[in-house]
């Protein structure tokens, strides 16, 4: 087993920078510095004297950026995530409005999933605003909406 990039002449050994990390659902990619370990959490790695970003593990991540500790708390984040994430469809809050439409009120905003003949789509209502929040995607499934829904309010609370 070879040492990866650790071994190659111009790739810096720290100073590195983490600008995003990644899940993938599963370990399906191969570090790029160490090019051994197989990640599911990628943390994308970028140095001001070498060109390219690289997708790295958290223990490579780490020692890339001499920061062992801010590696780890970003990885524990996504395991948090990912587990809260496969929650998500199995809060008991999730109920059938009077229209019949699946519908979860939490963290201030209501979200509405509902069927229609191509698929499952959903609508977030979150205060202050006023205009309701539409997929534009369709899904094949119930549980697919929902995980969804999770990734929106995700993405609507980190703007």
């Amino acid at each position: 087993m070879g040492l990866g990039k650790w071994s190659q002449l111009g790739v810096p050994q720290i100073g590195w920078t983490c600008v995003d990390i990644e899940d993938l659902g599963e370990p399906s990619a191969k570090c790029e510095m160490c090019e051994h370990q197989e990640i599911r959490y990628v943390h994308y790695m970028t140095h001001s004297n070498y060109p390219d970003t690289l997708a790295c593990g958290c223990d490579c991540a780490g020692r890339m950026e001499n920061d062992y500790a801010n590696a780890e708390k970003r990885d524990s984040e996504m395991r948090n995530s990912a587990s809260r994430r496969q929650r998500f469809p199995n809060l008991k809050s999730w109920h059938l409005s009077a229209k019949g439409n699946w519908t979860l009120a939490k963290d201030g905003a209501r979200s509405t999933i509902f069927q229609k003949p191509a698929g499952w789509k959903f609508v977030i209502h979150e205060p202050p605003s006023e205009v309701p929040k539409y997929s534009r995607k369709t899904y094949n499934s119930k549980r697919e909406a929902q995980l969804a829904v999770f990734d929106a309010l995700i993405w609507l609370r980190s703007r």
